[in-house]
């Protein structure tokens, strides 16, 4: 046996319910790979199993409690207001964008799924603006004014 481990294997009382059951331990297994190889967060499982008062350090023998997988997050939101993909057709040129707080302008340098970017000037300052706050995008007919 492993002399820091004092000979005999540690095993929970019992495992809660709802538990996948119980994993005994065997050589070369860490608490990451067991984790893994049931699809449970680490933090998880070493939650489940006080027993173990050093997760780094575990024997074959011992038994642990393997909770159950939690649900895969859900797929993130895509926003309800995407960019017209017709805003591409203005990449490189100077355009003035209404939104409800006024009008900005600038060079039109990325159109996104869900936002724009301008750069103002020749500050190269980038300005982004939320297609959700878009109300209106033209091409001024005379371009930018130089101050």
């Amino acid at each position: 046996m492993y002399p820091t481990h004092q000979g005999f294997p540690r095993v929970p009382k019992q495992c809660p319910p709802g538990f996948t059951g119980r994993y005994t331990v065997v050589q070369g297994d860490t608490m990451f790979f067991i984790a893994q190889r049931f699809g449970v967060s680490l933090n998880a499982l070493i939650a489940a199993n006080p027993h173990i008062p050093n997760p780094s350090l575990i024997f074959p023998g011992d038994v642990l409690c393997v909770p159950p997988q939690s649900p895969p997050p859900p797929p993130p939101q895509r926003d309800p207001y995407p960019c017209p993909v017709s805003l591409k057709d203005f990449i490189n040129r100077f355009v003035e964008v209404t939104t409800p707080c006024g009008v900005v302008s600038g060079k039109l340098v990325f159109v996104g799924e869900s936002s724009i970017t301008l750069q103002e000037g020749k500050t190269d300052h980038p300005i982004v603006v939320r297609c959700r706050e878009i109300c209106f995008v033209r091409i001024p007919r005379y371009g930018p004014r130089e101050e």
